[in-house]
């Protein structure tokens, strides 16, 4: 009986470490893709206000080219919590890089249509990357595997218990195994999560979406017109 129990840890305990281990491999891999699809992203959006400072400054439509910018900088870019496939099932007429290349373009696309379209491929690539790929079942899984391991460490230990010392021994390695677990189920489920991890690109997306909305501001207040939306007074600036 002790050797049944034995083997069947030792599967258990070989069935959590190939899931863990694929699991975390998998979802590290994703982290870094979206971190550099991010990066991408952010260049061509800083490319795209430039570009679009050269061609449509003292223009009419200067202001609400900004505004544009801006709305896809808060609405779409910032918007780490909304699922990829929703983001990217949003009619063309929401969405604000179609209305940049609407009001810059007449007739014939201008130049900023180039950029714009760099910008909706690294747009893509940022979308693809954060589409969650691991299932939820994966992590219920590696816990119910975790407990399952666990529960089993105290019914092999209970027939070699014959002292204190042994006992003792046996308590810190089951508190050492639990610990242990749980370190990495919670790197694993950090890892999972979309926003709000220690792993995530909460933080950096911050800071580099910081700069572009600093330039944004400054170049508004240049322009020496109030920042409004051309569509409705309800939008936020």
């Amino acid at each position: 009986e002790a050797q049944f129990i034995q083997n069947f840890l030792t599967v258990i305990g070989l069935l959590f470490s190939i899931l863990a281990g694929n699991a975390y491999s998998a979802l590290y891999e994703q982290q870094e893709a979206i971190y550099f699809a991010l990066f991408q992203e952010v260049s061509e959006a800083k490319s795209l206000l430039e570009q679009t400072t050269l061609v449509c400054q003292g223009r009419p439509f200067y202001q609400a080219a900004l505004h544009y910018i801006r709305l896809y900088v808060k609405r779409d870019l910032r918007q780490l919590d909304v699922p990829p496939a929703e983001l990217l099932s949003s009619k063309p007429m929401d969405d604000p890089l179609e209305s940049i290349m609407y009001i810059t373009s007449v007739g014939v696309p201008s130049v900023v249509y180039e950029t714009v379209k760099n910008l909706r491929q690294a747009r893509g690539y940022r979308l693809g990357a954060m589409q969650r790929k691991f299932p939820a079942l994966g992590i219920y899984l590696l816990y119910l595997l975790a407990f399952v391991e666990l529960l089993a460490f105290p019914l092999l230990g209970a027939g070699s218990a014959g002292s204190v010392g042994i006992l003792t021994l046996q308590s810190i390695l089951f508190a050492f195994l639990c610990g242990a677990h749980m370190l990495v189920l919670r790197i694993i489920q950090e890892l999972w999560q979309s926003s709000g991890g220690v792993f995530n690109v909460d933080e950096v997306l911050q800071q580099m979406v910081f700069g572009l909305e600093e330039e944004l501001e400054m170049r508004s207040r240049v322009s020496g017109l109030p920042f409004m939306s051309p569509l409705s007074q309800d939008d936020p600036p």
